[in-house]
């Protein structure tokens, strides 16, 4: 497929986009540079310790004046765990005033460089520092939607951008959903532009049972007052370092299944267990009691799919780890095999739901778990029919654009009809139809 041409005068809708990760080498090396007070302490110390290069803040923008030294700096487009993305990333942090001035800024900036790369709507997603203030939330937020009102205005409509705000995972999230329906109430332009909700960053440690409950939460409020109705975006099964990829698919499904309306990579849903195959996994005891349970109440339904151990060697598994804090597993031919069948189960169960898989091929690349793209998910998704949006997650960082990313997916088995077709889908896909604040007869749709 020639990507100058695929898309050309259509149009894309980039819907797994994080704004200040969408920043290209040079704009973040000019907004550095006229930030009187880069925040160096974020940034320097994580680097050192996982890049093992120290950094010169003091001759920081003479060091690194050169384009080409910046990128490699600052971009990230090789493999490693999220820790080393995160290092790289907090550069942004560092250079960033993330003021109300510049948030406005880097809205219409982002939307304008995406738009003449061929993304005619996109969805940005924002996240707070923890100990901010209700007043800087909201100052920052508003300035983000009045940066997307104005650029959208001067595209002549030609396009759109909304803001979705990222929660804290180990955060008090029903207090800062609240917070969000409360600037929406008080403002016209954050009710238009905010809607939706993420979770991301670090995965482990933060299992979706419990979100279970904010989940129906919002689902409630969404069917009570369609006016402010918000999805949840949900990173999920991306990172599994803690656990096998057979817990973390069920992750997928449970988030699928308790009403998150799109799951973020959702890798491990897909993955080719081989990957995995003669490791050994370090799972917490709990993990592991919570995947056994799950197979022995679904047994029947489960090994309908493929051989999977019996009822008697499940339950007997979960006797011995009863009073364990870890447990090793082997992955074996046999674990293999249960992992496949149990992938396709959960598949099918998702197909069934409205939740949509948003895949990102660079960042599965880099900082997912996919180390041969031959085991990526995404040839499986289609087969399986599962509804999902090509992405690009973080643009800036990982020197990609939306055109490219269709190229990798090409590169990964995908047809171009079946591209074509995951374009004109993903308008369908934005999150004001799937909260059901507009019908799809009212969604953007690029032809």
């Amino acid at each position: 497929m020639n990507t100058k041409e695929f898309g050309s005068g259509l149009g894309f809708a980039d819907l797994h986009n994080h704004l200040y990760g969408s920043l290209r080498p040079e704009l973040l090396w000019k907004i550095g540079y006229e930030n009187p007070s880069p925040r160096w302490d974020i940034f320097t110390k994580p680097f050192q310790e996982l890049y093992g290069k120290k950094i010169n803040t003091e001759s920081f923008f003479e060091d690194y004046r050169s384009k080409e030294d910046f990128e490699k700096l600052y971009l990230f487009n090789h493999q490693g765990p999220f820790p080393e993305f995160q290092a790289k990333f907090n550069l942004i942090i560092a250079l960033s005033k993330f003021n109300p001035e510049e948030i406005r800024f880097v809205s219409k900036r982002v939307t304008k460089d995406q738009f003449e790369e061929g993304v005619s709507f996109g969805e940005y997603r924002i996240m707070y520092a923890p100990n901010d203030t209700y007043e800087g939330i909201y100052s920052k937020t508003l300035a983000s939607c009045e940066g997307f009102a104005e650029v959208e205005s001067e595209l002549s409509g030609k396009a759109s951008s909304r803001l979705v705000i990222s929660l804290h995972r180990d955060g008090n999230v029903f207090k800062e959903y609240d917070m969000v329906k409360e600037m929406m109430e008080k403002d016209p332009i954050i009710r238009k532009y905010v809607v939706g909700l993420d979770f991301c960053y670090i995965e482990e440690g933060f299992p979706p049972k419990d979100k279970k409950e904010f989940l129906s939460q919002v689902q409630k409020d969404n069917r009570a007052e369609t006016s402010t109705a918000l999805t949840v975006l949900y990173h999920v099964g991306e990172s599994f370092q803690d656990k096998t990829i057979l817990s973390a698919a069920r992750w997928v499904l449970e988030s699928a299944e308790w009403g998150a309306h799109r799951l973020g990579h959702a890798i491990a849903l897909g993955m080719d267990p081989n990957a995995y195959a003669g490791k050994t996994i370090s799972e917490t005891s709990s993990e592991r009691k919570d995947t056994l349970t799950y197979l022995l109440d679904h047994w029947e339904e489960v090994s309908k799919y493929g051989e999977i151990s019996s009822k008697e060697r499940l339950s007997a598994e979960l006797d011995s780890i009863r009073h364990k804090e870890k447990t090793e597993i082997s992955i074996t031919e046999t674990q293999v095999s249960e992992t496949k069948a149990y992938q396709e189960y959960c598949m099918d169960r998702i197909r069934n739901t409205s939740a949509i898989i948003e895949s990102c091929p660079s960042s599965n690349e880099y900082i997912g778990m996919v180390r041969d793209k031959s085991h990526h998910p995404l040839i499986r998704f289609a087969k399986h029919g599962l509804k999902f949006t090509i992405s690009t997650d973080d643009p800036g960082i990982f020197g990609t654009d939306i055109r490219e990313e269709y190229r990798k997916a090409e590169s990964l088995g995908l047809s171009q009809d079946q591209l074509e077709k995951v374009r004109k889908d993903s308008f369908l896909y934005t999150s004001e139809i799937l909260s059901g604040r507009l019908p799809v007869k009212d969604g953007v749709y690029s032809e």
